[in-house]
């Protein structure tokens, strides 16, 4: 991504300590990133407006709030509101868990542990660099089907002067 591109993260952790690693990580690792953290998927559907280029969400966010929303009932609203990609960061080591997830369509699963922030760091980059190459995919697209018009203008305008 550029560097004058600004990535926009959200953060939705109920652990303070553990949103504060994350945003630390996250800047750490992508000078240009904006970090926003929520400690509910509630605030977090009501506060940010803009769209973001990653979610970063917990399964369980109950820990302040015991009727609160967990990660996949917000994982829906989240994706009603915003196309972004939304992975999941959770100490759930349920494989159920994590096709549960992805089923309901989560980019990714990331379980907390001492390769948390590595793998994080790997799948934004993947989905920053997925994202650059949809984007020259499409202006290559574009490039195409105007010297398309170009061509085809031509053609008639010459047919026409017959």
């Amino acid at each position: 991504m550029p560097s004058n591109k600004s990535l926009k993260v959200l953060v939705i952790e109920d652990n303070e300590q553990m949103s504060e690693m994350i945003k630390d990580s996250i800047i750490h690792k992508f000078s240009n990133a904006h970090v926003s953290v929520f400690n509910t998927g509630e605030a977090a559907l009501s506060e940010a407006k803009s769209e973001p280029d990653v979610i970063i969400l917990d399964y369980q966010l109950d820990s302040q709030n015991p009727k609160a929303l967990n990660g996949i009932q917000i994982l829906g609203k989240l994706k009603k509101q915003f196309a972004s990609p939304v992975i999941f960061l959770s100490a759930q080591e349920k494989p159920e868990v994590s096709a549960n997830i992805i089923k309901y369509g989560a980019y990714d699963y990331v379980v907390k542990n001492q390769q948390s922030f590595q793998r994080l760091e790997i799948i934004i980059n993947n989905i920053l660099n997925s994202r650059n190459q949809k984007g020259r995919s499409q202006k290559t697209l574009i490039t195409v089907l105007i010297g398309i018009i170009i061509i085809l203008t031509v053609v008639i305008a010459g047919m026409m002067m017959k």
